[in-house]
């Protein structure tokens, strides 16, 4: 097994965990263990998880939240309950290419300077679970330094793997734009992020105006302006990166705000 501890947040996620959760056991090279941590469900999430466990081939702890926190504070959870050297994050909705940890595993391992990687993703609304050959071609790699993550954030939660011994965690505060700060934070701090140039995840819902907190945007457009504020607060970005960035973002709000309506229309 290696060395990487699979976090999965769940909230009422019954009808998609177990396909989440086989994603993961299908793996070429196993995680070191899986920790599903349920978000105070109304469903029998919690349930079909701790039912998976007990035939699962990776040990699989599942974690019980009293209290809905968000995706934020469950990650944490699992993030501080984790013993794997790696974090990866895998939402319940979404499932990984079979050979995710092979291939992202060693960007990790083989690269000590490098505290996160990422990788490309796809979305789609299917359910199916079967994968194109990947060609080892388009194995290629390239770094995201913190100005990228500025302009917009480069790394979908799915997607990244991170070094557990990082202090920083998810702002629980925030509902929205949580990852996309902590991506930032990590990468000022750190140094670039390394992405793998292959999609090993398909992800349910796109980046903005799909079902659920994607299609909040406004509130996401709020959440990523205090994230900015944040930066400045902690001395990351400068007055005029800060503006700059600021106004950016709220011209990214009204692009996408545009690109919903006419999606609506067309739909």
């Amino acid at each position: 097994m290696t060395s990487v501890s699979v976090i999965i947040p769940a909230y009422n996620s019954a009808s998609t965990i177990t396909r989440a959760l086989q994603s993961v056991t299908a793996q070429t090279r196993a995680p070191k263990e899986i920790i599903v941590v349920d978000d105070a469900s109304t469903d029998n999430t919690r349930e079909i998880a701790a039912n998976f466990a007990s035939t699962s081939s990776i040990p699989l702890r599942v974690i019980t939240q009293l209290t809905n926190g968000g995706p934020s504070a469950a990650r944490n959870t699992g993030w501080d309950a984790a013993s794997g050297d790696y974090i990866a994050f895998l939402d319940a909705d979404d499932q990984w290419h079979p050979r995710k940890i092979e291939l992202q595993y060693p960007v990790m391992h083989g690269h000590p300077e490098i505290s996160m990687s990422c990788h490309l993703h796809e979305f789609s609304s299917t359910s199916s679970t079967s994968w194109e050959l990947l060609s080892e071609s388009v194995l290629t790699f390239s770094e995201i330094p913190f100005r990228y993550f500025l302009i917009r954030n480069r790394c979908t939660t799915p997607s990244v793997m991170l070094r557990r011994s990082i202090s920083k965690r998810f702002d629980s505060q925030k509902r929205f734009a949580e990852d996309y700060l902590l991506w930032m934070q990590i990468t000022a701090t750190y140094g670039p992020a390394k992405r793998l140039n292959a999609k090993l995840v398909r992800c349910s819902n796109p980046a903005y105006g799909g079902t659920g907190q994607s299609g909040q945007l406004l509130g996401m457009a709020l959440s990523e302006f205090q994230g900015f504020r944040i930066l400045r607060n902690e001395g990351k970005i400068g007055l005029p990166v800060f503006l700059l960035v600021s106004t950016w973002s709220w011209i990214k709000f009204g692009i996408r705000l545009f690109d919903s309506k006419v999606m609506k229309i067309r739909g």
